[in-house]
């Protein structure tokens, strides 16, 4: 539930726990919190009278709400683990293909875990694609001092924020594409309420897009959405190119 009002959130929750009742169910009050970025802190509380906790981070989904950055960093320890969890396989003599098809089902998928949704600056891109390029090499067992290049080492893999970029320009697309989706309304969406901290302002998702299109105007990124195939084009031709 996204909005910019107090008193539109305890409507829609009542309702909620209205309609919850009918049918035996409850609102957990311990499992219930709400975020308030940018404004002023409110009192909230559920039709019990038990107050809702308003938190600085919420995890929705595996994936942390405030902080593409600090996403990153949970993703990047549960991808280390997952990777040293086959090492046994990656010392193998299997060949590269089947090591590749395996790193990339089991280690990135952990790694990339809801990044369609990360708001990436140009230093969290290049930790990215530094971590995913030292576990690939574990993966293919190769080691530092033998001096090979990237490009040896990829070959046809696309690097991480090249993937990462595609992933959130389809997830864009097809978002655009649905207006019945409640993302649908918030793609674009440029909030006029709440003040901004100080020191330079984050990066939001719409900034994002527009730097991976390399276009300025949401219009013309949404006429491109439109089509489907001009837009699948659209992100071939941009992304997924090995480093």
């Amino acid at each position: 539930m996204v909005t910019y009002f107090i008193f539109t959130v305890t409507f829609f929750l009542s309702s909620l726990e209205g309609a919850a009742a009918a049918v035996g169910l409850h609102l957990n009050v311990d499992k219930t919190k709400f975020m308030a970025p940018n404004i002023e802190v409110e009192t909230l509380t559920a039709r019990s009278g038990e107050p809702i906790q308003c938190v600085e981070d919420f995890v929705y989904l595996g994936g942390h709400l405030k902080s593409s950055e600090h996403d990153f960093v949970v993703r990047k320890a549960k991808a280390w683990a997952a990777c040293h969890k086959l090492k046994s396989v990656w010392e193998t003599g299997l060949r590269r293909s089947l090591k590749v098809q395996l790193f990339r089902a089991t280690v990135e998928s952990v790694l990339l875990y809801g990044s369609e949704t990360w708001t990436l600056t140009s230093s969290l891109e290049r930790r990215l694609d530094g971590c995913y390029s030292r576990m690939l090499r574990m993966a293919l067992n190769v080691d530092w001092r033998q001096k090979v290049s990237n490009a040896t080492v990829f070959q046809q893999i696309p690097s991480a924020s090249e993937n990462v970029r595609s992933r959130r320009l389809r997830l864009a697309g097809h978002v655009h594409r649905h207006p019945e989706l409640l993302a649908n309304q918030l793609l674009f969406w440029d909030p006029d309420r709440g003040t901004r901290g100080r020191g330079r302002p984050k990066l939001t998702f719409v900034d994002t897009i527009k730097k991976d299109t390399g276009l300025k105007s949401a219009n013309e990124i949404g006429k491109l959405m439109n089509d489907r195939d001009l837009w699948r084009r659209f992100i071939n031709a941009r992304t997924l190119k090995p480093p």
